[in-house]
């Protein structure tokens, strides 16, 4: 790619966006997908992200070991992701996005305002064991043809009230079984070529110094600022969803 001022402020949004994937453990696609279709196509942009994200979601993963309470809590969560994905990947060469983009930006806005109003959000086991395969469905239908399942993921781990590091380790262990599978569904529907590949492993290296600096910062951030970064973050990419959707 040129290097011009465009190329820059992608790879600068390709920083910031492995930062904030670092510190929160989600937000790396929202912040990267529409930035790297400023080059590229969205659809091509979405195939190029895959790879980095997955090496990523590793890296957060096994910090603390192999993540065998998080599969087995999460079972069925991540059953539904796969096939979400591969429906969501499906419709994704065909449906306009503008649609889906303003609706998960609305749900977005309900959440930060029922927290700011101070409405106690939280999910009951019972609840859970309801709404977990629903969940894994619409995350994996909307990362298929938006790459953006991080905030439904992000607000229904939030209502389980989990501990950051359980947070992040959890969003994580969802999103890599979430991109192994549209990994293999961009591929299915060609949207995954050797030229794309090579471009996806160089913004994997590059990616990953934002993402390191990330990982430090989350370290050092407690439990209630956490929270407080993570609301601001879902406030601000459902301005981008909406910025998205209008153009």
């Amino acid at each position: 790619m040129p290097l011009d001022l465009t190329t820059l402020l992608v790879g600068a949004a390709l920083l910031l966006a492995a930062f904030v994937k670092g510190t929160t453990g989600f937000g790396f696609p929202l912040i990267a997908t529409p930035m790297v279709a400023l080059l590229l196509d969205i659809r091509t942009a979405i195939a190029i992200l895959v790879i980095p994200n997955i090496v990523m979601d590793i890296g957060q993963i096994f910090r603390g070991g192999f993540p065998t309470p998080i599969l087995r809590r999460f079972s069925w969560l991540l059953v539904l992701t796969v096939l979400g994905v591969l429906l969501g990947t499906k419709v994704l060469v065909i449906l306009p996005l503008w649609v889906l983009n303003l609706s998960l930006a609305a749900m977005i806005f309900v959440f930060v305002a029922t927290d700011f109003l101070r409405f106690d959000f939280r999910i009951s086991p019972s609840m859970e064991r309801a709404l977990s395969p629903l969940l894994g469905f619409v995350t994996g239908f909307l990362n298929g043809m938006t790459n953006a399942a991080g905030p439904p993921l992000a607000i229904y781990l939030y209502g389980l009230r989990l501990p950051k590091t359980e947070f992040v380790r959890s969003i994580a262990t969802i999103f890599l079984i979430t991109k192994l599978s549209q990994l293999v569904a961009v591929s299915t529907w060609n949207l995954f070529t050797f030229s794309s590949l090579r471009l996806s492993l160089q913004v994997t290296l590059f990616c990953l110094l934002g993402f390191y600096v990330g990982l430090k910062t989350q370290d050092r951030v407690n439990q209630q600022t956490f929270n407080r970064g993570l609301l601001v973050l879902l406030f601000l990419i459902g301005v981008m969803l909406v910025v998205r959707s209008l153009s």
